[in-house]
């Protein structure tokens, strides 16, 4: 894609290597991959319709994708992410703050929904 796009430049315009790597640059930073910080995790909601395991779910993968996020940051990511339910307010009240910890015992409500209301989420 990189020699297609050098060899299509029109002959002259490139005069220097600072000048290549500008145009470069300008032309494929659409292409370039972003990493993530922890203000993207802090976007992440659950959806009106979502499940709390498929939130999860998104969650890990999103929170994945920040390799030095803290523990901290992310617990307070997912929480403001829940939506306002039974497990939102048992979380609150229990005696942690951790991410580690809320996502325990996420599995833990998710797999109780599932074992009362099958297929139900």
């Amino acid at each position: 894609m990189a020699l297609n796009w050098f060899t299509e430049l029109p002959s002259g315009v490139v005069t220097n290597f600072s000048m290549l790597e500008a145009l470069f640059n300008q032309h494929f930073v659409v292409a370039k991959k972003f990493r993530k910080t922890s203000i993207h995790l802090m976007a992440c909601r659950q959806g009106e319709q979502e499940s709390l395991g498929e939130y999860i779910k998104r969650f890990n993968t999103e929170s994945f994708e920040n390799p030095n996020l803290e523990d901290f940051v992310a617990f307070a990511a997912l929480m403001s992410g829940l939506k306002p339910n039974k497990f939102k307010f048992d979380i609150l009240n229990a005696e942690f703050s951790s991410f580690s910890e809320a996502i325990a015992r996420a599995k833990k409500h998710i797999s109780i929904v599932d074992i009362v209301n099958p297929g139900g989420g």
